[in-house]
């Protein structure tokens, strides 16, 4: 098929399907997006129940586990292709329930969907190229359904617009005896560092599909994704790896440390600047490291756990941020779905020590998370995956959509400005919706 270069367009002409997907590339280092609709089972979680096609499962990594063995493809694929067919959806926050059964919250929707995918499109951008893959499996109808998709004219999307107020759940008074906890909580030895978020929700109509092109545009994310499942719709544009997994490579990516983008060149390059000599959001940056080195180290070759980059600067369109990368090599006994169950929830968002960051943010938020701070990406049938930590993150759901903004707080935070912080992260979605509505 041939190749182009916006594969949003492509991506269109799968709407007619169900429970569509994309994951798509817009950073600097673009690189692949992944395209699939139609698929062959379809994997989900609320609260304690956990369903394959409405077949009860044990817990959701045991039920991605056993899809994917069931499904695997009995020939390997002869393209070298980082995604071959396999799971791709999205992991809520609150599935930390499975991993520490005293946190659990309930929640309004899925915690869990994950469809199998057979049939799919890869867009290499790096080698220029589009190809439609089906597993050896997959049914010929299914393929060839998607194969006659693909020549159609597309329709556009309705547009988004609100059509009642943006409610944000949390005052300023009601973040500040948060944060006061969370201080006293600091003070008496209990945790070094809590990731705490504020929710924010209004109705609306229109397509979600077309918000997605909108801030996709805006925000040019490295880990882009929309989810197009038929309870719940995700738009993500998160900057920020989980993990991920290649071969036997395991790679991390937290990011720790924020400034306002702005309009003066000058001012611009000293707020960079500013971020990248602060002693305290390099100190919040090596807590969220030292973490995920543990995280890491309980799945990897005993002594290949490294830190391959410490305080990098990465600048995106309206936030500049600190991004360290940790890697390892995966032990033969822990595969892609064990490794995800290890790192998650991602320490960037609760803080550390991890379960009682978790434990604190359970007793003092008052919303759940949902896919917020959960994962978004792939677990693939070759083993391979890779998922994002899903900041920046929009939830549409029964004509309400909710997106969540948060960061980490440590001894020597200051509330005012840890909130506008916070804020900042997503003024490129505020504004956007502020636009819209009706």
């Amino acid at each position: 098929m041939p190749y182009g270069a916006d594969s949003y367009e492509l991506f269109l002409r799968l709407q007619g399907f169900p429970n569509p997907v994309l994951l798509e590339s817009l950073g600097a280092a673009r690189s692949m997006d992944v395209l699939a609709a139609l698929p062959v089972s379809l994997l989900s979680c609320h609260n304690w129940d956990t369903r394959t096609d409405e077949i009860l499962q044990p817990d959701p990594f045991t039920a991605i586990r056993q899809a994917l063995q069931r499904f695997a493809p009995t020939q390997p694929c002869p393209e070298p292709l980082p995604f071959t067919g396999g799971a791709i959806g999205f992991l809520g926050y609150e599935l930390n329930r499975f991993i520490h059964p005293g946190l659990h919250r309930e929640t309004s929707g899925p915690d869990m969907l994950m469809g199998m995918y057979d049939v799919f499109i890869v867009v290499d951008h790096r080698q220029q190229r589009s190809l439609l893959v089906g597993t050896p499996q997959a049914a010929q109808a299914r393929y060839d359904a998607i194969r006659r998709s693909l020549e159609l004219i597309p329709e556009t999307p309705t547009p988004l617009a609100l059509t009642g107020a943006l409610k944000h759940h949390t005052s300023p008074a009601e973040y500040r005896a948060a944060f006061e906890r969370i201080q006293d909580y600091i003070l008496n030895g209990d945790c070094y560092q809590v990731n705490l978020t504020q929710c924010f929700e209004a109705p609306y109509s229109g397509h979600p599909l077309a918000l997605y092109r909108k801030l996709s545009q805006l925000q040019q994310a490295d880990f882009s994704a929309y989810l197009g499942f038929e309870s719940q719709q995700i738009l993500s544009f998160s900057p920020e790896r989980l993990v991920r997994r290649h071969g036997d490579s395991i790679l991390a990516e937290p990011i720790k440390g924020t400034r306002r983008r702005d309009p003066d060149p000058l001012v611009d390059q000293a707020l960079a600047q500013e971020l990248t000599e602060s002693a305290k959001d390099q100190a919040e940056n090596l807590m969220i490291v030292d973490l995920l080195r543990n995280d890491l180290g309980r799945c990897a070759e005993p002594g290949s756990v490294t830190v391959s980059e410490l305080f990098g600067l990465r600048s995106y369109p309206n936030v500049h941020h600190l991004v360290s990368q940790i890697s390892a090599r995966a032990r033969p006994d822990f595969d892609a779905t064990r490794i995800l169950q290890h790192c998650f929830p991602g320490g960037s968002v609760t803080g550390a020590p991890k379960l009682r960051a978790m434990q604190i943010i359970r007793e003092l938020e008052p919303h759940a998370r949902q896919v917020y701070c959960g994962a978004i990406g792939y677990l693939g049938f070759d083993g391979n995956m890779d998922t994002n930590l899903p900041i920046r993150t929009l939830l549409c759901e029964q004509g309400q959509l909710r997106y969540w903004a948060g960061g980490g707080l440590v001894a020597d935070s200051d509330p005012e400005a840890e909130f506008e912080e916070s804020l900042t992260k997503v003024n490129f979605i505020t504004n956007q919706l502020i636009k819209s509505i009706t």
